[in-house]
């Protein structure tokens, strides 16, 4: 009760009325108006090239040694007979198939940097495309990388073996001019 006596002193009845009545308003509207709820995204659902890439490629995972040598020569004489999108793209996936006798990066890269850009290939192919030249150039700057660090590697070793051999000399040399020096 004391409280409202001091509310109405200063004059703050107006104002906090006015307060109390823009937010049942405000209120008021959030519940009347409820925003639109958007619908959960749905899942995209590849289908068509890109499926059979896939397909392909994990049949192809799952088979022996031999299996794969012959159908990379089956892709191989496929993609001589019809350059097709389907055909460039499963001797690339082959070409990058790792522990395989028939591995080339640099094949696959050429294969992948001469594909048609007018090709009528669905996009997300084209995106694959895309995304195993990123890839495949990724590795392959690593591994000159690694290349690089290994030949450091190396120089370094012959240095510490150059060192530790003048290390050697020294040592003996120092024990030669101790043995005169006692006799």
């Amino acid at each position: 009760m004391r409280s409202m006596v001091r509310i109405r002193e200063l004059g703050l009845v107006p104002p906090i009325a006015a307060l109390m009545f823009l937010t049942a308003c405000v209120a008021v509207e959030s519940v009347e108006s409820p925003q639109a709820v958007e619908p959960a995204p749905t899942e995209l659902v590849v289908t068509g090239q890109m499926d059979d890439m896939m397909e392909f490629y994990d049949s192809i995972r799952r088979q022996s040694p031999a299996e794969v040598s012959r159908v990379y020569d089956k892709a191989k004489q496929s993609f001589m007979r019809n350059k097709s999108d389907t055909n460039r793209a499963r001797l690339v996936l082959l070409l990058i198939l790792p522990n395989t006798s028939f591995r080339d990066v640099t094949s696959a890269m050429h294969l992948l940097n001469e594909w048609p850009k007018d090709s009528k290939s669905a996009n997300n192919l084209q995106s694959f495309k895309n995304l195993l030249i990123g890839l495949l150039a990724e590795q392959q700057r690593l591994n000159h990388s690694i290349e690089e660090l290994s030949q450091k590697l190396k120089d370094e070793q012959k240095r510490v073996e150059t060192l530790q051999s003048q290390i050697d000399a020294i040592k003996s040399m120092e024990k030669n001019l101790l043995k005169e020096l006692e006799l």
